[in-house]
């Protein structure tokens, strides 16, 4: 079974470094993307107002070899990195290791990754490669892949997902509500304090399973498709 890994780093300790001085907070997010050589995270999403100071500046880095902006939104560009033979640190133990980078964001101190291990042999031998180079790495969650199918999905029990389907469905998400909490506790047979609970636990670990990581910022539920472990890691 293979185990997927939050993981933060601070911006110094990946290549890409920190975020470009702005008067605004400043955040790059990774394109995912199928890996289809042994490029790893070729493509990034960078603020249109600082992407020619950072492309700049990336081209002066000993990691890169090339880097292109490739696409352009109203408020971001997509920047191509082509990274130099001699990378080394974190890029160098996720190719070493084979690791699907599932999502990625950076700020300027720090850099957080998901990233999806086929086996936990995988996952020690990284994180064991990343310590021998002085990386300071921090586990922030660990899981074990759970089918897509599954109930389970988004790291909701199955209760709390009847719920969240029930709501929607009866229109208590709607402008005026059509339902209330008390009529949703009677059709679940359950107390309207029950139902008003488990909605909000619920709800909490949808946004943090498909909208959070995208800040960079998480909490300790599940991310989406995954069980619950503890985030321990003894190598």
């Amino acid at each position: 079974m293979s185990s997927i890994a939050t993981i933060a780093v601070p911006a110094t300790e990946f290549p890409l470094g920190s975020v470009p001085d702005s008067e605004e907070d400043v955040t790059l997010t990774v394109e995912t993307t199928v890996p289809t050589s042994e490029s790893v995270i070729p493509y990034f999403w960078a603020p249109t107002d600082i992407a020619e100071s950072f492309v700049g500046s990336l081209e002066d880095e000993s990691n890169v070899a090339a880097v292109s902006i490739v696409d352009e939104t109203e408020s971001h560009v997509l920047i191509k990195v082509m990274w130099a033979e001699t990378i080394n640190g974190l890029l160098r133990s996720i190719r070493e290791r084979d690791v699907l980078v599932m999502s990625a964001v950076g700020t300027e101190t720090q850099w957080t990754f998901r990233l999806r291990f086929s086996s936990y042999e995988d996952l020690s031998g990284f994180y064991t490669n990343c310590v021998d180079r002085d990386i300071s790495i921090e586990l922030v969650q660990l899981h074990e892949a759970v089918d897509p199918t599954s109930n389970q999905r988004f790291g909701m029990t199955v209760p709390q997902r009847e719920l969240l389907i029930a709501a929607y469905d009866a229109g208590y998400f709607d402008v005026p509500r059509r339902t209330t909490l008390v009529e949703l506790g009677e059709q679940l047979d359950i107390s309207d304090s029950a139902v008003s609970q488990r909605l909000r636990r619920g709800l909490a670990t949808l946004i943090n399973s498909t909208l959070v990581i995208d800040s960079g910022a998480g909490r300790s539920s599940s991310p989406a498709g995954e069980s619950d472990t503890e985030p321990q890691f003894d190598p």
